[in-house]
């Protein structure tokens, strides 16, 4: 019987499908947990600065703490505001660290359900227009209620973060079948890390978007061994009104990894 992927079965598993040691036998699913930070529309990073979408807000590694660091050069060099996405270096760095009066932590949890296609086993998450990704609007704020741009007020709670961390380990292309494939689609902005360097970046307040990347073709610039394990980070941001899609696709087998630091201060 197929069954879900949980910290005490994944630890046996490798990362993404083979041919007869097919690491997904025996999965429909990967459960993974992560952390949603509540804001206010009073925020000045949120229901502000629509777009088309900004590249290299961030920059190529993570910081020594685990969390995305804004480019400040070229945010000051865009002259902040609009044209950088974003207000300042102390609003940015607010967006997945708690911050009491600022933001309410909770955790949440998602899960990938098994997908059979002609090119292999993929596992997908995926909330998307008709079904958008509104997780909290009974949690944190509850539902936005003024300032909004483009929707009525009680709709949704529009204005949060969500902070994803998980393992994989790399296996070696020649004993498998198909490259290993990680793509995301959606709204706002959106940021993963591999090994701790930036592997996709869909930065600013947009409308869907999609990016994916090929791990076997990026491994060396990501400084991936085969046989090693390694950290898969998601930050992601809905910061305007009126639609949030999330959709998550791989083929890579994710561990769950541990539940990134939240303060019971947050508020």
């Amino acid at each position: 019987m197929l069954t879900t992927l949980t910290a005490l079965t994944a630890l046996a598993l490798a990362g993404g499908t083979t041919g007869p040691n097919d690491p997904t036998d025996g999965i429909d699913s990967i459960r993974i947990s992560g952390v949603i930070r509540d804001f206010k529309v009073t925020h000045p990073d949120f229901e502000a600065y629509p777009g088309s979408g900004i590249k290299n807000m961030v920059l190529p590694e993570l910081g020594s703490d685990g969390k995305p660091q804004l480019d400040v050069d070229r945010a000051a060099s865009r002259g902040w505001g609009s044209n950088a996405g974003v207000t300042s270096e102390e609003s940015f760095d607010q967006w997945f660290r708690d911050v009491p009066g600022v933001n309410v932590s909770m955790p949440y949890a998602i899960e990938l359900q098994r997908e059979e296609r002609d090119s292999g086993t993929v596992f997908v998450f995926a909330k998307e227009k008709p079904e958008y990704f509104f997780p909290i609007d009974s949690a944190g704020y509850g539902l936005s209620m003024e300032g909004l741009r483009w929707a009525s007020p009680g709709t949704h709670n529009f204005h949060f973060t969500y902070e994803l961390e998980t393992q994989f380990t790399y296996t070696d292309p020649a004993e498998r079948e198909q490259d290993l494939v990680y793509k995301f689609t959606g709204d706002d902005d959106v940021w993963v890390f591999i090994n701790g360097k930036l592997a996709i970046d869909l930065g600013g307040v947009h409308s869907q978007q999609s990016q994916s990347i090929n791990i076997d073709q990026a491994a060396a610039d990501l400084g991936l061994e085969p046989g090693e394990s390694y950290q898969l980070k998601l930050f992601f941001a809905e910061r305007h009104t009126s639609e949030s899609n999330f959709r998550i696709e791989t083929n890579l087998v994710l561990r769950p990894a541990k539940l990134p630091t939240m303060s019971a201060l947050a508020d």
